[in-house]
């Protein structure tokens, strides 16, 4: 323990010292003339992802699942972490708790060496706790369904939460039923209604039965697409479902290339179906000052929709080396690109909105982006050569904090 300690001290002490260690007035690279960079927090900089459930932000990496206090949201204050006993591995997508648990998952196939499913206590938010570490219900992606007393995970297994402590696989949320390309994730659309990731998209009702889900509607791409991840919003009350794909490598551009999509979900109870309506890809450019990239190595992440999106508005979402594109989602579900965030290293991977103007971006290379879209735009555009423009960004540093073992940003 005292060998650790003095290693984190030491870390500290060389990041702390570090210009690439605070956030500085001015970051290099591009944006649209309505968006602005407010912050940067050069920590958890391989994560695919956090959650934010009322005032309070949950963000797991390879190493740490830390927890943050939000109630002024351009000043993330960590108030707790604890280390997660796993080999460093892919980083939990798509963080799912209620704030009182939280699920991790380290490992994509089940059975294989590093199958393990960990279950935290977080309801003290200055110390986190872990209940279990469960071999044999792990994946990819994992889905809290009835306010986490079931998990459905991107394997098809089902697994019983009530008891946190002692989890139990209990069933297979796929019944017989086969994919085309994926089952990359689910979404609880509301209480007991989970729409699946997946090749086709199924809609699954488990408010009867959970262990046994029934099929309600499909919808199916006229290809083979993977699809990554879906939102419903406004628990499903909304006209269009919202989908993305992903891709690995090639132009982002490509009409092969993972997209943003949207799908018409009226009377899909009816009809037990749904249909694409539009989908959305960057221009091919690889000019920066543009919003283009040179390189990508995938295509399309994790997005979420603006406060007050009512069929109909803005969506943020991570787009790897393209930053963060911010898409407006018209009330016939045609999307169209209205900003983007290009910073220097940029490899997003989730953007979140917090208020109505900030988001929060969670980039593999570059930790969590603090940045602000305007609805008008607060600058003209780029010179030829020029990068973002010096803002009122809040400095950051890392420090020991004798709460928790750990290394947070500490505003200056």
């Amino acid at each position: 323990m005292r060998r650790l300690a003095l290693t984190l001290f030491a870390s500290a002490l060389a990041l702390a010292g570090l210009p690439g260690a605070q956030s500085l007035p001015v970051t290099p690279g591009f944006a649209s003339p309505n968006v602005e960079f407010v912050a940067n927090v050069p920590l958890h900089v391989d994560s695919a992802g956090a959650r934010i459930v009322g005032k309070y932000l949950y963000a797991s990496d390879s190493r740490t699942l830390t927890i943050y206090d939000i109630s002024n949201p351009e000043l993330p204050v960590p108030l707790g972490a604890t280390a997660v006993p796993q080999v460093p591995y892919f980083a939990q997508e798509d963080l799912e708790t209620n704030g009182k648990i939280l699920v991790l998952g380290q490992g994509r196939d089940t059975g294989n060496a590093t199958d393990m499913l960990y279950v935290f206590d977080v309801s003290n938010k200055a110390t986190p706790t872990l209940l279990t570490a469960f071999r044999g219900a792990s994946s990819h992606t994992l889905t809290c369904v009835l306010d986490c007393k079931y998990l459905y995970n991107s394997n098809g297994q089902i697994v019983d939460l009530r008891e946190p402590g002692t989890p139990k696989v209990v069933g297979d949320w796929r019944g017989s039923r086969k994919f085309t390309n994926s089952a990359h994730d689910l979404t609880e659309i509301t209480p007991g209604l989970v729409m699946a990731s997946s090749n086709p998209l199924v809609y699954l009702d488990a408010r009867r039965n959970p262990r046994k889900p029934s099929v309600i509607a499909v919808g199916t791409p006229k290809d083979k697409r993977y699809v990554h991840g879906n939102l419903w919003p406004n628990r499903g009350t909304d006209r269009f479902l919202l989908v993305g794909g992903e891709t690995g490598g090639g132009n982002c551009a490509d009409k092969d290339a993972g997209a943003f999509m949207t799908w018409d979900m009226k009377d899909w109870a009816k009809k037990k179906s749904f249909r694409m309506v539009d989908e959305y890809r960057p221009k091919d450019s690889v000019n920066p000052s543009e919003g283009g990239a040179p390189v990508a190595t995938y295509c399309t992440h994790w997005f979420t929709t603006r406060p007050g999106y009512r069929n109909g508005g803005v969506v943020a979402m991570g787009w790897y080396e393209r930053g963060t594109r911010f898409l407006k989602v018209s009330s016939k579900g045609q999307i169209s690109e209205v900003g983007w965030f290009l910073p220097a290293g940029t490899s997003a991977s989730a953007a979140y909105w917090v208020t109505k103007d900030l988001v929060y971006v969670f980039d593999y290379q570059r930790g969590l982006d603090i940045i602000r879209l305007h609805d008008k735009p607060v600058r003209t555009p780029f010179p030829a050569g020029r990068g973002l423009p010096p803002t009122k960004a809040p400095l950051f540093k890392a420090v020991m904090r004798p709460s928790f073992q750990g290394i947070c940003p500490t505003p200056v």
